[in-house]
């Protein structure tokens, strides 16, 4: 490496924009001899940059620590990227096609990560249709989790909560139904941090749908009630505060930000796959579904149905993630929402009944607690409602899984 030129620290590019390289051989293409109308010069800069090779130790130390070392190789040089877990991005240009090594601006950057190991290029990403999807499926639920992200942290609109979590559970569901065709070292760095985080959220989610329940129950109670009502709100309000504050330290923590950094990349497939089949994953997810209903017998309870509910988005998601196509798709994939939403809707609500039956065995005065017993009651007959339509409902979704 003595003998290619330096460029001073100084001098590299430091940005969070993958743009400036395609830009910079965009130009170089303009000047040259076979340089065409603007449009094509970037089009034929952006073919040549997006064949990217990622480095990485035999050990994985870039990769366990978020960061990511790329090559992109052009006609007259190459680019090297180094992308590091909080979003800072390095890159040095080097002339020339031949160098197989980071520069030393870059290399003196990962000098006391890699310790001297021997860098190597990463096998090509498979062009498996299922690979391909996995890959498609997880970016997008990693932009979701970047999207709602400051909505969480800002904690004003509980949507945005929720849909984190949503994203976050999706990706851990995809890595469960392609768990035999992916790396099993990779696929628990990204799921046991996703599931930290559930363990974080999951308390605040709670309370969100605990409190928009009680308002709109006390919206329907008479003056006198809904004035007591308040002491329930102001306990489980201050709940929530405490629950978010626990949750922000981990949205602040190094779990989080790796397994974002992790995401970046593409899923790791397992040593001599090659494919993901995901039609066929879904088939099992679905199988999995079908035992635990059948092992409910006919009273089961609100523990029972609560994993039912956990199969039944593993099923739903992995259906999602083999892109199930025509109307059978479609229909198997409605019937499992609506399951899922009265699941939900039984969840919920014996939840609040829980949550308001502990609170007023402490010392909440006795107009307060009887505001709550009211609630309880309604909560309680909503419950029952739900479990009554659960049959048919779960007749539905079987049909129409039969049918795929």
């Amino acid at each position: 490496m003595c003998d290619r030129p330096l460029v001073s620290l100084s001098e590299v590019r430091v940005d969070d924009s993958d743009g400036d390289a395609v830009r910079a051989r965009a130009f170089e293409i303009s000047q040259g001899p076979e340089a065409g109308t603007p449009d094509e010069n970037w089009v034929r800069a952006e073919h040549e940059l997006t064949v990217a090779h990622e480095y990485d130790t035999a050990d994985r130390d870039l990769e366990r620590l978020g960061m990511t070392v790329s090559r992109l190789p052009a006609e007259a040089g190459v680019v090297w990227r180094l992308r590091l877990p909080r979003g800072e991005q390095v890159e040095a240009w080097e002339p020339g096609n031949g160098g197989l090594a980071p520069p030393d601006e870059i290399a003196r950057l990962i000098d006391g990560v890699v310790a001297g190991k021997q860098l190597e290029p990463a096998p090509p990403l498979s062009t498996d249709p299922g690979a391909v999807r996995l890959r498609e499926m997880i970016e997008t639920q990693r932009q979701a989790l970047l999207a709602h992200d400051p909505g969480t942290r800002l904690g004003d609109d509980p949507e945005n909560l929720h849909q984190h979590r949503v994203a976050a559970r999706r990706v851990r569901v995809y890595l469960r139904a392609a768990r035999r065709q992916l790396d099993a070292a990779w696929r628990r760095s990204v799921a046991g941090p996703l599931r930290e985080l559930g363990e974080a959220s999951g308390p605040v989610r709670d309370l969100d749908v605990l409190l928009e329940r009680l308002r709109g129950e006390l919206q329907r109670l008479d003056e006198p009630d809904r004035t007591a009502g308040d002491a329930l709100l102001s306990s489980l309000e201050a709940e929530r505060d405490a629950a978010r504050a626990a949750l922000l330290d981990a949205l602040g923590g190094d779990g989080y930000r790796n397994v974002l950094a992790r995401l970046r990349r593409p899923p790791r497939l397992a040593p001599e796959v090659d494919a993901v089949p995901l039609e066929r994953n879904a088939r099992r997810e679905f199988r999995r579904l079908v035992e635990a209903v059948d092992r409910l017998g006919d009273h089961p309870d609100e523990e029972a149905l609560h994993r039912l509910r956990i199969e039944l988005k593993r099923a739903r998601y992995a259906a999602e993630l083999s892109d199930l196509e025509g109307k059978r798709g479609r229909r198997f994939l409605a019937d499992a929402r609506a399951l899922q939403d009265l699941l939900g809707d039984h969840q919920d609500a014996v939840t609040t009944e829980q949550r308001l039956r502990a609170l007023t065995a402490v010392d909440l005065q006795t107009k307060t607690a009887f505001v709550a017993g009211r609630i309880v009651e309604r909560e309680r007959a909503r419950r029952e409602r739900a479990a009554e339509r659960l049959p048919a409902a779960w007749k539905r979704l079987r049909r129409s899984g039969a049918r795929l």
